[in-house]
């Protein structure tokens, strides 16, 4: 009982599901399922099949996209409040995203047939849902951006803000910041993991963040941000 309070608590208080109103948050809830991805476990891959939404409640789920004729990629991290699935729901078709849970994860699940029930009971569903489409947009935009700063040592910045200090009205960070690699860090930046350790060396010596075991937490967010979408 006390876990699916903190959950609720959660969902309620980030991400998606918090800008929504309390009675169709409380319904949406009423239908959720909850469930626990072991470090990781696959939850879902490129081509399944899946007309439904997952909001994450603790841990954190690794994003890796595949497009066709190029190797699949690690994109993002994903951390407690967000929402994710949305695709099959709008379009026909499987998953076009792989999701692996990068830590022990808690998730809810809403069944499609769940989200059809509220569509009949809430009208506005079909435009919650789609808010819920146009966040996933934002993101990809975002990470497209951060590819095409120039500098080397700026992109792994901002990667490392988007992965680490997401807005607080999204999603939630743990205290011990977020988990990753420095190979995911420099897959995600798209530079060599010698350039991302260096540069995870000087932003430690600058007091911007702390880094210890695959664990990179910000201590100096402006100054890391200044850094990162500062002109040359």
């Amino acid at each position: 009982m006390a876990e699916t309070a903190f959950s609720d608590q959660v969902l309620h208080e980030a991400g998606w599901l918090s800008r929504l109103p309390a009675d169709f948050r409380s319904a949406w809830m009423a239908r959720a399922k909850h469930f626990k991805v072991p470090r990781g476990e696959m939850l879902y891959r490129d081509g399944d099949e899946g007309r439904c939404l997952y909001g994450l409640i603790s841990g954190t789920m690794a994003i890796t996209i595949g497009p066709p004729h190029l190797a699949p990629r690690l994109i993002n991290i994903m951390h407690p409040g967000t929402w994710f699935g949305v695709g099959p729901l709008l379009r026909s078709g499987g998953r076009t995203m792989e999701f692996r849970a990068a830590e022990s994860s808690r998730l809810v699940r809403v069944s499609g047939a769940a989200i059809d029930q509220m569509a009949a009971r809430f009208p506005d569903t079909p435009k919650h849902i789609g808010a819920l489409a146009m966040f996933g947009h934002d993101v990809a935009s975002q990470v497209a951006t951060e590819l095409l700063i120039p500098f080397s040592a700026r992109r792994v910045a901002a990667v490392i803000l988007r992965i680490a200090t997401p807005p607080a009205e999204e999603a939630r960070v743990g205290p011990q910041g977020v988990r990753v690699t420095q190979a995911q860090l420099a897959e995600m930046a798209n530079v060599s993991r010698n350039l991302a350790n260096n540069a995870l060396r000087d932003f430690r010596a600058a007091g911007w963040l702390e880094s210890g075991y695959n664990r990179i937490r910000v201590t100096d967010r402006d100054a890391l941000a200044a850094f990162a979408y500062g002109e040359d």
